[in-house]
């Protein structure tokens, strides 16, 4: 798999989240005694402010100017890693070609007894990150924030520098409350290489990066990516998270490529409809339907901020049905389940089948249950080899989904008993061939829907189709009075049929993923 590499350092007065969480590791791993302070010309270090995995920043007071900075020092000096030595300096000479008040000003970049640094304006204050810990922020709040943000984005996009890994933990808020863009790290020019990607690796932070990004298409990144960075910083501020966030960076990835987003009044009722729409807007899959510009974003938060109308179209109810179609999770979880799927697909289609032969040719009962039990016996076999001996669940989208069926089939189970336990009663008439294939048949609709049911949690759950799948299920056994005697042929078909297209979408999941994994 390709590297995904995430920026833990920032160019700050307090440390981000990630930074913290680094220097604290690494602090509990040394000694007691802090590292010694280095010693430059015309800087007098105070104190270590964040160490993270590639560089270190001080705080320090430039004597020549009597002036506070942020100092940021790469890790390993002159062993550095190559790429790391490549990263900070072209954090350095982008951020020091950028002056803006909302992005933290380079002042000095040079290099001592071969250990590069830069110096920066001290921000007092704290990260966007450690003020989202305390929970979501007013919409208002957040709109603001954002649109400040966009405009000096789109500031560096008119000098040529793509950022690229825009999240709250690079984003600080001074004690005036204004936001100031930091780490230019994983900047690139546009229109040129970077000088230290290629097609194909994965830079960024999973949870923040846009799909085209995710998917490793370097060459292909222009504004629209940060484009989507900012709708990402304003989804977490919205919701208290990002807008995509698994077990793992590669799971993550394959959520940013090919899950939606759910919509941010979902997970928190407060969130204006209006502000949903342009966040929603940024989180495009396709850069095209993304605002052109990140001051475009701007504009569309400062009309949000006076109470005009928006220009992002807000979604119709077509639109929120299409969205909530496509919306889905856990692909990642399943990928290696489709060629599992597309072999249940021929055993259940196969099997009822053959039970509607057995009960038009009035065959003994023992057949039936014997077919239905070779159908679950054979499934058992494949999902025990398909995943590797493995029954019991591995992660929680599994536990889900065992949750759902193992309720399936108790339900399944629980119909067919008490359907036969009606044998002699005077409402399915007397006991005899005849009357145990009607028997056979009469349960169908009420387990087409036990499964229509089934397939609305996984809705909701899982894939936003599987709704669709429910109301066919709910369809057929409304009309399956009307052709009871096909009814085991019908269900079967639907069955078969729900499988097969799974198993075909999670095999394309799963090439997609190929270069990533």
């Amino acid at each position: 798999m390709n590297d995904i590499h995430s920026q833990p350092t920032a160019d700050m007065t307090a440390p981000p989240d990630d930074a913290e969480n680094a220097r604290r590791t690494q602090a509990n791993s040394r000694p007691k005694e802090a590292p010694p302070l280095p010693a430059l010309a015309n800087y007098e270090v105070i104190s270590e402010v964040a160490r993270g995995g590639m560089g270190v920043v001080y705080r320090a007071r430039q004597t020549t100017l009597n002036r506070i900075v942020a100092l940021k020092m790469i890790l390993g000096g002159r062993l550095a890693d190559p790429d790391d030595l490549v990263r900070f300096r072209t954090e350095a000479l982008a951020a020091a070609n950028l002056q803006h008040p909302h992005i933290v000003k380079v002042h000095d970049v040079g290099e001592v007894d071969g250990h590069p640094y830069f110096s920066m304006e001290f921000i007092e204050g704290q990260s966007l990150a450690q003020k989202l810990a305390q929970g979501p922020l007013p919409s208002r709040v957040a709109a603001r924030y954002v649109r400040l943000v966009a405009k000096a984005i789109h500031y560096a996009h008119r000098q040529g520098i793509l950022h690229r890994d825009l999240k709250p933990s690079n984003i600080m808020i001074d004690p005036e409350d204004e936001p100031h863009i930091t780490d230019f790290g994983l900047a690139k020019r546009l229109g040129g290489d970077s000088g230290h990607t290629r097609t194909g690796s994965v830079l960024g932070t999973p949870s923040y990066m846009a799909p085209e990004q995710a998917a490793g298409k370097i060459r292909e990144l222009g504004p629209a990516a940060d484009v989507y960075g900012l709708g990402a910083v304003l989804y977490e501020c919205l919701t208290g998270r990002p807008p995509f966030r698994a077990e793992t960076p590669l799971d993550t990835l394959m959520q940013v490529t090919h899950n939606q987003p759910v919509p941010p009044s979902l997970l928190n009722p407060k969130v204006d409809h209006d502000l949903e729409t342009i966040c929603l807007k940024c989180l495009e899959k396709d850069p095209r339907d993304r605002y052109l510009s990140a001051e475009a974003l701007a504009d569309d938060l400062g009309r949000y901020l006076n109470n005009e109308s928006i220009s992002a179209r807000s979604f119709n109810v077509l639109d929120r049905l299409a969205r909530t179609l496509e919306h889905s999770q856990h692909d990642a979880a399943f990928s290696t389940w489709s060629s599992m799927l597309l072999i249940m697909a021929f055993v259940v289609g196969l099997e009822h089948s053959l039970v509607y032969v057995l009960i038009q040719t009035g065959q003994p009962r023992s057949f039936i249950l014997l077919s239905r039990t070779m159908q679950f016996i054979i499934i058992a076999i494949l999902f025990w080899y398909h995943r590797g001996s493995r029954l019991l669940p591995t992660s929680a989208a599994e536990r889900e989904l065992w949750t759902i069926w193992i309720a399936y089939f108790m339900a399944y189970a629980v119909i067919n008993f008490s359907t036969r336990s009606l044998i002699g009663h005077e409402l399915l008439g007397p006991p005899g061939a005849a009357s145990d294939g009607w028997r056979d048949l009469i349960v169908y609709p009420t387990k087409a829907i036990v499964s229509g049911l089934c397939f609305f949690i996984m809705g909701c759950n899982y894939w936003g189709w599987c709704y669709a799948v429910g109301v066919a299920f709910f369809l057929l056994a409304a009309a399956m009075p009307s052709f009871l005697e096909y009814s085991p042929i019908a269900f079967g078909v639907l069955w078969s049929l729900v499988l097969a297209v799974t198993g075909v979408r999670l095999r394309q999941v799963s090439r997609e993923s190929g270069p990533m994994g």
